[in-house]
């Protein structure tokens, strides 16, 4: 019986684990990239969203653990933190400063090179599996000789990446007029991310590409990295130890993003949108901060000392790849993660979906051999569901801004209004624990309408209704929103962090 392979185009978090499915199904998988992978925790090239902050979610944290077991110990081992994000973590939202309290779920502080060597490191103990670096792909093999076009193979230029690739049948690469090499395979996976060229590839082989969704809301982003103050400097009455958050408002287009990372390091992204695009220069990137709706992450700058230069990226739009939709046909051939869709960054969307693709994948395997005629149409569909959620907390939200390029469909725009009153209940604990636990992919969106919640959001938003009517009226002054939030005395015998709530 010949031996079954698998490709995947890309040895990122997608790749990496579409290969840890692929290797329970195939005899060998070969996870190939473009780029060299640095030995430790170090920014990798070919990643230009991955120098803003980036965060785990809580659903995501059980699902990395659950695909590479040990994950979570080899992450602290390398020096991520946990903190309660709704205790330990500051957030400004437009209406004022979100409410503390204790969630009792786990979140991860580490940076995002730090987690992606954790999962490299995991990936690489696996029998059946190779990464091969310094590979780029330049296009699909396709075959017609069965009537119906099916993938066959990669091609790559001759030579490229090192010792001789194997195809399916364990012998050397096929090399074609000397130029180019095919790597042949039962199954190809585009895992390339947002910068996929799988739809041209597509094209170049007789295929119509699949429709595409776009929301953009003109976004861009600059980062710096800090080092913590040293111990004693913080003052006890800051109880977000881990971090703080500064949303935006329609009329404040800017948000800034500081959390606590390993190794006593801070990373602070800025966020602008609608073209206003934070500074890239370090002085004015400083200066900015003193902008700001409240002073908080500037005063904490400045007990911290800056280690690297100003990062800037301007990518960050959400882009939907419709292959669950596509007309055309292409038989071993399936593209996963952000291949597939890909998010606006701020939310921390992307490195969750992405693990949960891998579990659709795993699933279709199970019902399907990747040979069979229904295992691709299946594969999208599935994975179609999965990003319907948080393409709706992203692009959705992003929507809401009237500056925002994008179809506004009607069930989206009746969507924002409920989001709109789930912001005005969210003091209740029933509704507030719903939002973070759908916002951290650990419920589904739908469990957002379930009348115990829907009922509370009708009550909040009809005594909003209310209290408008009665302003109106009045015309009382507007009710300032304090620059900062409240202070919490330090609690007997331990960190001010652990302080009861006033």
């Amino acid at each position: 019986m010949a031996s079954t392979h698998a490709v995947v185009i890309g040895g990122s978090f997608s790749g990496l684990f579409a290969g840890r499915v692929l290797s329970d199904f195939f005899d060998h998988v070969t996870v190939l990239d473009r780029d060299s992978f640095p030995e430790g925790v170090e920014d990798r090239a070919g990643v230009p969203q991955a120098r803003h902050v980036h965060g785990l979610l809580v659903r995501g944290l059980w699902e990395y653990e659950r695909a590479f077991p040990g994950f979570e110990h080899l992450a602290v081992e390398k020096g991520a933190t946990f903190h309660d994000h709704t205790w330990d973590f500051v957030v400004l939202r437009p209406q004022g400063w979100q409410p503390r309290y204790r969630s009792d779920l786990k979140f991860l502080s580490a940076s995002r090179e730090l987690i992606e060597s954790c999962v490299r490191d995991l990936f690489r103990k696996l029998p059946k599996v190779e990464l091969r670096e310094r590979v780029a792909v330049t296009g699909l093999k396709v075959s017609r000789d069965g009537g119906r076009p099916r993938c066959v193979g990669v091609t790559v230029p001759a030579g490229q990446g090192g010792s001789a690739a194997i195809n399916k049948d364990g012998n050397a690469v096929v090399i074609k007029d000397g130029k180019a090499a095919v790597i042949e395979a039962d199954l190809i996976v585009d895992a390339s991310g947002a910068v996929s060229r799988g739809p041209a590839w597509l094209e170049a082989a007789g295929l119509k590409p699949p429709r595409e969704s776009v929301v953009d809301p003109l976004a861009g982003y600059s980062s710096r990295w800090f080092k913590g103050p040293p111990p004693g400097q913080w003052p006890e009455q800051w109880w977000w130890w881990a971090g703080a958050y500064i949303r935006r408002r329609p009329d404040d287009l800017t948000e800034a993003n500081f959390q606590l990372k390993e190794h006593h390091r801070w990373h602070l992204t800025l966020s602008g949108f609608n073209r206003h695009y934070p500074p890239t220069h370090e002085a004015e990137f400083m200066e900015a901060l003193k902008r700001m709706r409240s002073p908080i992450i500037d005063e904490m700058t400045r007990l911290m000392e800056p280690i690297s230069p100003v990062y800037a990226n301007r990518a960050m739009r959400n882009h939907w790849r419709h292959y669950e939709r596509w007309n055309e046909r292409l038989d071993g051939f399936i593209a996963i993660g952000d291949a597939f869709c890909h998010y606006n960054p701020v939310y921390a969307q992307g490195m969750t979906a992405l693990a949960l693709s891998a579990t659709m994948l795993r699933a279709c395997l199970e019902k399907y051999a990747p040979t069979a005629p229904e295992f691709a149409r299946e594969f999208f569909d599935a994975e179609a569901r999965i990003q319907h959620d948080p393409w709706k907390l992203s692009a959705g939200v992003d929507l809401r801004f009237p500056f925002t390029l994008g179809e506004r469909p009607f069930s989206m725009k009746l969507f924002n209004l409920y989001l709109d009153g789930i912001g005005l209940a969210a003091k209740d604990p029933i509704v507030r624990r719903r939002l973070v636990e759908v916002a951290q992919l650990i419920r589904p969106l739908s469990d957002l309408f379930a009348p115990t919640v829907a009922g509370r959001v009708g009550v909040a938003a009809a005594a909003n209704a209310v209290r408008t009517l009665a302003a109106f009226v009045a015309r009382p002054e507007p009710i300032a929103i304090s620059p900062m939030p409240p202070m919490l005395a330090p609690a007997a015998g331990g960190r001010a962090g652990e302080a009861a709530v006033a």
